[in-house]
């Protein structure tokens, strides 16, 4: 089950929004209209909240909406930031994160494999953890 953030869309003086989840401080982006500002939110969270996961960190507890407004505003009266329109809080679902190992047999040549393990060692990593990091890293 996805947990959900509420995040706090700021519209600025020239246009466009500033994102950020008080619950997660790394997570801040903008957008220059709504809808791109919606994107980049969702970006951003599941970044820093795949941080936590490879850190090892758990996640932060998702505030209630009364909880997230009173940091909202006391982040906005701290940074002397007035909203040019009111500001929302939209929920954004958090990424699954779960870094749990789980053993499964895969089949592979034995020439695939042959590169798996020679590319692993000379990068200094384990078979797993080079297949992990390919995986990661090929684009969806």
């Amino acid at each position: 089950m996805s947990e959900y953030y509420f995040a706090v869309f700021c519209p600025n003086e020239d246009g466009g929004y500033t994102v950020w989840f008080p619950d997660v401080p790394e997570a801040m982006t903008q957008g220059n209209d709504l809808r791109e500002a919606m994107e980049m939110a969702a970006d951003v969270l599941g970044l820093s909240l795949e941080e936590y996961a490879r850190a090892r960190r758990d996640a932060p507890r998702a505030s209630t909406l009364e909880e997230v407004q009173a940091k909202a505003l006391a982040t906005m009266q701290e940074l002397d930031i007035t909203p040019q329109g009111a500001v929302a809080y939209p929920l954004i679902a958090a990424p699954n994160c779960d870094t749990t190992p789980v053993k499964l047999g895969i089949s592979l040549a034995r020439n695939v494999l042959a590169e798996v393990d020679r590319k692993a060692k000379r990068n200094g990593m384990t078979r797993s953890g080079f297949l992990a990091a390919a995986a990661l890293a090929y684009p969806a």
